[in-house]
């Protein structure tokens, strides 16, 4: 395989990843997909040993066909196996192969993904790729629980996992980044959005690429069929509050989540700069807080573990490789993998 740089995006839910993606792929140097791929949750040493032809023709086979039904993505098989072929059969070729293959375009620098709540397979990926480089999406967790909350399809509060997600998030990144420092570059998404331009120049300095005006700029934007994104499908408010991304939370978000957030994962929102709101607290409020976090099997066993160790969790509310628990919206044929 020709020589293809790599890059690895991770982050909580909700966290910008589809934006920042469309925005790096204006740029013709690089090639990233979002949610598309999961390297690490469908793919690596999920067929071991990789050098048995059955086994890497079955890992090719069953990304085609999840790329075809689920995206809408064509890709032969048989070339894709045959290119695999020709190079050395191991898990780095087969990421940059599943990488680019999904783009037309096939005269790109760098190639990679964003995928959701994989942060602890960053050793991982370091691993298979010792220079590559990890980019890191970081949002403010009471906007992320907002709309989480307004988006899943995960039953009653099962939503407020995140809040665990974003204590494991962001200690994992303060300790992968004091190991791997220059290797991984972290982006605030309130940084992204209030200043777009330089948060990019210095995303392109990273990656060593050259920064183009047209990353900023949303007519530019486009899916991995070369078609115009539509960012809107993106957005979890409709009205005032569609383009309100920033302190969103502010708003919406009730006393209960506000207490559970800012109880739970306060030490890792100091880390991150952001400020605690006041919140006044009342007995009220504690009870049904303790209600809502106590509501579930998921929720009351990571509340357990971070009142006697502080630690969270990387778990999802649902299990994210069930196709019943796919995003209906970009399903391309459901009845196929009968959803």
């Amino acid at each position: 395989m020709k020589k293809i740089n790599t890059v690895f995006i991770t982050s909580s839910y909700r966290s910008g990843g589809a934006l920042f993606t469309k925005m790096l792929n204006v740029n013709d140097s690089i090639r990233v997909s979002s949610g598309t791929i999961n390297f690490f949750r469908y793919y690596f040493k999920k067929y071991t040993p990789i050098k048995k032809k059955k086994n890497y023709k079955c890992l090719i086979n069953n990304f085609c066909i999840r790329s075809k039904y689920r995206f809408g993505i064509n890709l032969n098989s048989t070339d894709l196996i045959a290119e695999f072929e020709n190079n050395s059969l191991n898990y780095s070729n087969i990421y940059k192969l599943l990488c680019s293959k999904i783009f037309k375009n096939k005269k790109i620098g760098i190639t990679g993904e964003h995928a959701g709540n994989e942060w602890r397979n960053i050793k991982n990926y370091f691993k298979i790729f010792p220079k590559g480089k990890v980019i890191i999406l970081l949002r403010d967790p009471r906007d992320i629980i907002c709309s989480f909350k307004k988006t899943t399809i995960a039953k009653k509060n099962d939503y407020l996992i995140s809040i665990f997600n974003y204590v494991d998030l962001i200690n994992h990144t303060f300790i992968l980044k004091k190991k791997y420092n220059k290797k991984i570059h972290i982006v605030k998404f309130n940084e992204l959005k209030k200043n777009t331009s330089t948060v990019l120049s210095k995303v392109c300095r990273f990656l060593k690429i050259k920064y183009n005006s047209k990353m900023i700029k949303e007519k530019n934007f486009k899916g991995i069929d070369g078609k115009k994104w539509d960012q809107s499908k993106a957005f979890s408010f409709a009205g005032n509050l569609k383009k309100q991304n920033i302190d969103r939370w502010k708003y919406i978000m009730s006393d209960e989540d506000l207490f559970l957030c800012e109880l739970i994962a306060k030490k890792q929102m100091k880390m991150m700069g952001l400020k605690i709101s006041g919140q006044k607290i009342n007995e009220k409020i504690i009870k049904k807080s303790l209600k809502k976090i106590t509501s579930s099997n998921l929720l009351l066993e990571s509340f357990i573990k971070w009142i006697s160790t502080k630690q969270g969790n990387n778990k999802f509310p649902l299990d994210p490789t069930n196709p019943k628990n796919y995003d209906m919206k970009e399903f391309k044929n459901p009845k196929l993998l009968e959803i």
